[in-house]
């Protein structure tokens, strides 16, 4: 009689209605806190429905295939559809950027100051600066990038922006208690605005109403100048999430198409999802988007090639 229920269980409408009811919410819920973390994880929620679905297909169990199949595809489907996305088009570089995140108690100083130069970047934008870090890049990096402005901090919201280009204006600002860098390099091209930013984590239910007050501050900052504009950092957001899909709709900001490649967790070189970003105004097109690893970092890095429009 068990075997039969959970037969039945297994290959039912009311295993069906689980799935596909998992996946609406998913693929649909409003933006609040609970339903935001578990969307943060849409491509690992869609490789679950498509292992059950390869499970049960070869068993003829189709109410729970098909259904697994179903929401599949319902969960992909914000995947495939984040910010809009960026049509490169042929025009002369104006600045490579760097992002990277370090882990506030790394210790693999050698390795990451290597990685850093390694990028070639004419800007590289850091995240979770201690003072100790702080130091250690001023001290190391001052050769190749001369110009930097930090603001280091011991709750793992430290930051700097380091540049081969002198600033022509640079500023500590702050969102909502977490310091961002906003500064002007002049490029054969003219002025460039970047902003370095590490939003709020949203592990609870205050930080993320506290991240998504500061994605709305940036809106705000970005609007105040038409000067072409690069966002950088950890936005502690996916590609899909509504917080983000509102700060580009205010903006017109948008990110390379290569940009939903993971970069938190990073565990053995791989990733789940993509919190670090790079996003440009339009006068500006991302060109390149590659990520590489940070040596003691939970994060990968980013590095970037970014053109003027024509």
């Amino acid at each position: 009689m068990m075997k039969k229920l959970l037969s039945w269980w297994a290959d039912g409408p009311v295993a069906a209605g689980v799935l596909l009811s998992v996946a609406v919410v998913l693929a649909f819920a409003p933006d609040h806190f609970l339903p935001m973390l578990a969307r943060a994880f849409l491509v690992q929620w869609a490789v679950a429905f498509g292992l059950i679905a390869v499970w049960n297909l070869p068993q003829r169990r189709w109410w729970t295939g098909g259904a697994s199949m179903l929401a599949l595809a319902l969960t992909l489907w914000p995947t495939m559809d984040p910010v809009e996305q960026e049509v490169p088009l042929e025009g002369p570089d104006v600045l490579r950027v760097a992002q990277m995140n370090l882990l506030q108690p790394n210790d693999d100083h050698a390795e990451v100051l290597e990685e850093a130069l390694a990028t070639g970047a004419d800007v590289i934008s850091f995240q979770e600066v201690s003072p100790e870090w702080a130091q250690v890049l001023k001290v190391n990096l001052k050769s190749a990038y001369p110009f930097h402005r930090s603001m280091p901090g011991t709750n793992c919201y430290g930051i700097a922006l380091f540049s081969k280009i002198p600033f022509e204006q640079v500023e500590v600002k702050q969102l909502c208690r977490r310091p961002m860098v906003e500064a002007m390099v002049r490029t054969p091209n003219g002025l460039i605005r970047l902003f370095c930013v590490h939003a709020t984590s949203p592990g609870n239910y205050t930080c993320f109403r506290e991240r998504n007050e500061q994605l709305d501050m940036l809106a705000t900052l970005i609007n105040s100048s038409s000067i072409p504009t690069i966002l950088i950092g950890d936005l502690n957001t996916v590609g899909w999430d509504k917080a983000l899909a509102r700060l580009c709709n205010r903006t017109g900001l948008r990110e390379h198409s290569k940009s939903t490649g993971a970069t938190w967790p990073s565990i053995a070189g791989m990733a789940l999802i993509p919190l670090d970003h790079v996003l440009v105004t339009r006068q500006l097109s991302v060109s390149s988007l590659d990520s590489f690893r940070i040596s003691g970092s939970d994060h990968r890095g980013l590095v970037s090639t970014i053109q003027a429009r024509i």
